[in-house]
């Protein structure tokens, strides 16, 4: 004979049902059991849905002799010749489905509160490890914010910022360019380019540079320094041949030093060599009288 596997639908349960007692849950059981069958579990004290899979046998208390419980025998069995009575086979069935809907709900909801409890844990771990980087990050902030308040206290707080200061800056960020960003060409005050510093009060400065071929570049001033990034531009257009001149001189320059022989058509540009030579050596002397 083949087996029969019934659907079992917890949809047709209430979805708290675990959470019903007494008339709520009874008022359930008569939509699956019958009144008759319901007024079984009412007699027995069977409350709820734990009470009732706690429950062996919920048909066992019909086997005791009790005048009590003949008119429930009389509606729930059928009785044979020799007195015996026999649960009906619809009712036993009833009984078991519901008590099958109950089992499977119960297995349902530990299912989601597992996974509700997964997903918790995830959030928290979640939580946790944001709130872990933020307090690395605002670390962070607080030694940039202290290493910046540190460098403010070693920084001079009483710099006069002056002629003086500009053209030392800007002498100096051309020397770093060149050293780093041109081929290692320099680029000398005086010869290669002119800085020309003027002021209309104390702290209002404006600067420009003219370069070795005649172009005039002005400078930005941002905060409290003049930005060169116009005139490094310039030097690397193709209009400028400032060092381009500069680098023929530093090629010759090495060759003289080398003592390699140059072609008399080169006079001229010895000439030229020898006078930029002078006027960087006069350049250097200036420069050392300002400074002291």
């Amino acid at each position: 004979m083949a087996t029969f596997k019934r659907r079992i639908d917890t949809s047709l349960l209430p979805v708290d049902i675990l959470s019903y007692t007494d008339a709520d849950f009874y008022n359930v059981a008569k939509n699956f059991i019958g009144e008759s069958a319901t007024e079984l579990l009412e007699i027995q004290s069977i409350r709820g849905p734990d009470s009732l899979l706690l429950i062996a046998d919920v048909f066992g208390i019909l086997n005791i002799k009790c005048t009590i419980l003949n008119p429930l025998k009389e509606k729930i069995c059928l009785k044979s010749d020799d007195d015996a009575y026999i649960v009906k086979p619809g009712i036993k069935s009833s009984m078991d489905y519901f008590c099958e809907l109950i089992m499977k709900k119960q297995d349902e909801s530990m299912k989601l509160s597992r996974k509700e409890n997964r997903r918790y844990s995830h959030i928290n771990s979640s939580i946790n490890s944001d709130l872990t980087i933020t307090n690395i990050t605002k670390s962070y902030q607080q030694q940039l914010s202290s290493s910046s308040i540190a460098t403010v206290i070693q920084s001079p707080s009483n710099m006069c910022v002056n002629e003086n200061y500009h053209r030392n800056f800007i002498v100096k960020s051309i020397n770093h360019w060149c050293q780093n960003y041109s081929f290692k060409i320099p680029l000398i005050e005086g010869v290669d380019y002119h800085l020309l510093i003027s002021s209309t009060n104390d702290m209002n400065f404006t600067a420009r540079i003219k370069c070795g071929c005649n172009s005039k570049i002005t400078l930005v001033k941002i905060r409290k320094n003049f930005q060169l990034s116009n005139f490094y531009k310039h030097l690397l257009s193709i209009s400028c041949t400032t060092i381009k001149k500069s680098n023929k001189t530093v090629t010759l320059n090495n060759n003289l030093a080398n003592n390699i022989e140059l072609n008399v058509s080169d006079d001229g540009i010895l000439c030229e060599i020898a006078d930029r030579i002078k006027r960087r050596a006069s350049c250097d002397i200036a420069k050392r009288k300002r400074i002291h």
